[in-house]
């Protein structure tokens, strides 16, 4: 990476859902119209293709396209976060290089899921994309799908990296969470938290945000509950985050992120259509989810029925 002003990732950012049409192609008007919700909602950074997005189902080449499009749509200087689900450090490096190009501020990067990997092995992936990157890197700790914990140590020597920006906790482990705050505590980086659920909790304990995945829906819950934690006006905070604690909970209902694409069809933003070959909903699981957001006022009643 050249030299410049260093990448530091905070606030209310979102794990960018990715409409498709029933044949998997990418669905321009609802990623128009998402995009839009969000921003409008007061997100401050978008993370296309990551879990949310079901980046890992679909190919380079769309991956690319959806950052592109996204850098357009975004307002100038918003960060765009680009996920990147590693295969081999060859294509990783070929994909970084596609996606600098693509517009993107930085990737979001999971290590290789196949086969288990040493905490040495780990380290040695990061260092070495790190050294050829045009963008900056945000490690990528969701162990439900990589079946691997990035250690607290090897995060806090990686945090040491001018190029290594910060890492996106979706553990759900809060010992953990607190761990590699201590482990990156006085290093120029951003401990950022994927749990909505865990939101209020993790900024209290000094996170410097979140990407998360309720913030397709529910923007403006997630921009608020940040910047009540910011101005510490905690009562507030909590508030809210018991009703994000609700939608979250019925949205993650079955084959993830099945429940968050039901939810914007719900919303009336775009079809729940999975990434194939995803799982949608059932009938019954989309009523149950159906009837609990026309509760919280988020349903469009066109929408709601599918």
């Amino acid at each position: 990476m050249t030299a410049g002003a260093r990448f530091l990732p905070g606030g209310a950012m979102v794990a960018l859902a990715t409409p498709v049409h029933a044949d998997g192609t990418l669905d321009e008007g609802g990623l128009e119209r998402l995009a839009g919700r969000v921003v409008d909602g007061g997100i401050q950074g978008i993370s296309p293709a990551g879990s949310t997005g079901e980046g890992a189902l679909l190919t380079r080449a769309q991956r690319q396209a959806v950052c592109r499009r996204v850098r357009e749509l975004a307002p100038p200087g918003m960060p765009v976060i680009a996920g990147l689900p590693l295969v081999t450090l060859r294509e990783g490096r070929a994909e970084l290089d596609g996606l600098a190009e693509a517009g993107a501020t930085a990737a979001l990067v999971a290590v290789p899921f196949y086969y288990p990997l040493s905490d040495d092995g780990v380290l040695r992936v990061y260092e070495t994309l790190a050294e050829h990157t045009p963008i900056p890197l945000v490690l990528y700790n969701i162990p439900v799908f990589t079946k691997i914990m990035i250690a607290p140590e090897v995060v806090g020597r990686l945090a040491a990296h001018p190029a290594i920006a910060a890492i996106k906790d979706s553990s759900r482990d809060m010992e953990y969470h607190q761990q590699i705050l201590y482990a990156t505590a006085g290093a120029d980086f951003s401990v950022l938290t994927g749990s909505d659920i865990m939101l209020v909790a993790s900024l209290t304990l000094g996170a410097a945000g979140t990407i998360a995945g309720s913030g397709n829906l529910v923007p403006g819950l997630v921009a608020g509950i940040c910047q009540a934690v910011t101005s510490g006006r905690l009562a507030e905070a909590l508030a809210m985050q018991q009703r994000l604690t609700r939608i979250v909970t019925a949205a993650r209902a079955g084959y993830p992120p099945a429940g968050w694409k039901a939810a914007l069809q719900i919303a009336g933003v775009c079809a729940s259509h999975p990434v194939p070959p995803g799982t949608a909903l059932s009938d019954g699981e989309y009523a149950k989810l159906a009837a609990l957001l026309t509760d919280e006022g988020l349903a469009a009643a066109p929408a709601a029925i599918r």
